[in-house]
């Protein structure tokens, strides 16, 4: 026991005498909040509270309104987060940067980009008669669409909860294939139904009960939701997708060209755009 005590006491000695340069023109703050960061992951996970400003004062020796500033820069930038009103400080999650103009590998490329490591669980797998489903594929009213639940993870946290439709016809023995890999590149080499284009609509609100459960949230928490309607070089819908996202742990990215004269055709071709 004494040798952890002496231990623990030697680091906090460590800790302790650690200090910045007050000559240097780097500002105090920023220089501050390189040693925090550089520190703290090193030994702390995204679970466990930070050091507070007393503690923080004490070990590099600078004053409050230096380690508020330091607090406030790495809070803006998304390092760090207060879960609670009053809590004590913790690392962020680290955001997926979700690319919008992505039409393959929406999930787990960007996830591992990010330096998750992504995995997809099968919830639920079944045929359905779905209206919504059927009007958006193009399908007749009483057509069978295959509806895929899935839940995205990493490193067993949830990220997202996806509901894809697929036309049963496309794919009637779709039940045999690994449904936890990505459905377009499945439809692609085991049926020769390659997308080609997408449509797609994000949307931001308040997570339902349901979602709030499945993705283990805070009440009243905000989701970002993402309609996707796939198309094969045809034209033909093949996949309609609903995902619902965890807004804290993900930001959208996207790319744009200006408009050639009037064209707008795109907007013109949504399918929601009637409705929303």
């Amino acid at each position: 026991m004494a040798d952890v005590e002496s231990d623990s006491e030697e680091r906090s000695g460590e800790r302790r005498t650690s200090t910045l340069d007050q000559e240097s023109p780097v500002p105090l703050y920023h220089q501050l909040r390189q040693a925090l960061e550089q520190t703290w992951r090193a030994g702390f996970g995204a679970e466990d509270e930070l050091p507070t400003e007393r503690d923080i004062m004490s070990q590099f020796q600078v004053s409050r309104i230096t380690v508020r500033r330091a607090l406030d820069d790495m809070i803006a930038d998304g390092v760090i987060h207060r879960p609670r009103p009053r809590g004590r400080l913790r690392f962020a999650p680290v955001r997926v940067r979700q690319q919008l103009n992505r039409l393959r590998g929406f999930f787990s490329d960007d996830a591992l980009s990010a330096g998750h490591h992504p995995s997809t669980r099968v919830l639920q797998v079944g045929q359905v008669v779905w209206p919504e489903a059927n009007r958006l594929l193009r399908l007749e009213r009483g057509a069978l669409c295959f509806r895929i639940a899935r839940l995205h993870e990493s490193d067993g946290k949830p990220l997202s909860y996806q509901v894809s439709f697929i036309p049963s016809r496309h794919c009637p023995d779709l039940m045999l294939s690994d449904l936890s890999r990505s459905l377009l590149q499945m439809m692609e080499t085991r049926y020769g139904r390659r997308a080609q284009h997408a449509e797609q609509r994000l949307a931001a609100r308040e997570a339902t009960t349901e979602e709030t459960a499945i993705l283990q949230l805070a009440r009243r928490s905000y989701v970002f939701e993402v309609d996707r309607l796939s198309y094969d070089e045809h034209g033909e819908a093949i996949e309609y997708f609903t995902s619902v996202l965890d807004a804290a742990r993900y930001e959208f990215h996207t790319s744009m060209e200006a408009e050639r004269g009037n064209d707008v055709a795109g907007e013109a071709r949504s399918p929601w755009s009637t409705e929303r």
